[in-house]
């Protein structure tokens, strides 16, 4: 998979443009740190795995857009042989966080946590934007900002 497939996948999959995955300016790298958990070898991704996600996607990553949730859902959310590594794809983007694949599938209860991929991708994870808040020891606030009631963002 290449960094690119990696990015339109990952597009499709969080439902954020590729353009605001990877912008055109993008000092942070974040993409392509999230990109490289796919090549460790610790990571524990079977090859195979990772060529059919990769076959998959390419297979109908042309589809229109108003088709192409159905496909990704019926193609790679339901394929048992390669969800947990979509899912992970998911988390990765999220949370900065890597799962280890040949653990039982993790559980908001008690999660199967690897490790966190980068101090940077856990800062800029999606879901903080999502919240409308801040990681634990990290904000761009301005001193005393927790004085003002957060102004939350709109769900879509």
């Amino acid at each position: 998979m290449t960094l690119d497939e990696f990015v339109s996948l990952s597009s499709a999959l969080t439902g954020y443009p590729a353009s605001t995955l990877k912008p055109a300016r993008d000092t942070q790298m974040i993409a392509q740190t999230l990109y490289e958990q796919l090549n460790l070898p610790s990571n524990n991704i079977p090859s195979a795995q990772l060529d059919l996600l990769t076959l998959v996607w390419n297979q109908i990553s042309g589809t229109p857009p108003p088709q192409l949730e159905a496909a990704v859902k019926e193609k790679i959310i339901d394929n048992l042989a390669i969800t947990r590594l979509a899912q992970n794809i998911i988390y990765l983007w999220f949370f900065g966080i890597w799962y280890d694949l040949s653990k039982n599938p993790a559980s908001f209860t008690s999660p199967n946590i690897d490790h966190v991929v980068s101090p940077l991708a856990y800062k800029n994870g999606l879901v903080w934007g999502e919240m409308g808040a801040h990681p634990m020891g990290f904000s761009t606030g301005v001193f005393g900002y927790w004085e003002n009631v957060p102004q939350l963002p709109a769900i879509n």
